[in-house]
């Protein structure tokens, strides 16, 4: 957020959940609730992949897609109208693959040690400390498997495309400031051909 407010850049994070609670006309709460819960199991993984095979022809509305899934085709909508209108920063949500045929797109993987993830956690979702491991490790395995779900890549992984960040706390004070002139450098760089 700092980095993107010190380029004058777009941020979309939770506001994806808004943009996708506007599509699909669910309120926020329950998108926010929804948006990563997805299921590893065998019978739902079934189901949605014989969604848009020969036992469903066509391609269906999206009213007529599960939740998880209409929330999202909406993220997604809402990612690729965000990138057209200009430079932006998106935190998750498969930014990355959505947007993996732009030839503008710097992709960022952020990786924190555990301090700085815990006291993001607490702040986010309150006090958590008792049972902050588990936590940490649901709320990843959920991102994890919600990622495998839409691309087809392995979860929490760095790819070759990729800048890495490491956190910790002797660096995260430098953060924006380093991730921000890296981001501004490369923008002014014109698109390969």
């Amino acid at each position: 957020l700092v980095a993107a407010k010190k380029l004058g850049m777009e941020f979309y994070d939770k506001e994806l959940i808004d943009a996708a609670a506007k599509e699909i006309g669910f309120p926020a709460e329950i998108i926010a609730d929804r948006e990563q819960r997805l299921t590893n199991s065998l019978l739902y993984n079934f189901a949605m992949g014989t969604l848009y095979g020969l036992s469903y022809p066509k391609e269906p509305k999206l009213s007529e897609l599960p939740l998880t899934e209409q929330i999202y085709v909406a993220q997604k909508k809402a990612i690729e109208e965000a990138a057209k209108r200009g430079s932006c920063v998106f935190i998750g949500r498969c930014a990355d693959y959505i947007l993996r045929s732009r030839p503008d797109v710097l992709r960022v993987f952020v990786y924190a040690d555990r301090d700085i993830r815990l006291r993001r956690a607490i702040d986010e979702y309150g006090d958590l400390e008792e049972h902050i491991d588990e936590f940490m490790h649901q709320t990843d395995k959920r991102r994890r498997i919600y990622y495998e779900n839409y691309t087809n890549l392995p979860g929490g992984e760095v790819r070759d495309n990729e800048t890495i960040i490491i956190l910790s706390k002797n660096n995260r004070s430098s953060f924006a400031r380093t991730w921000g002139g890296y981001f501004y450098v490369l923008s002014k760089i014109p698109p390969m051909k």
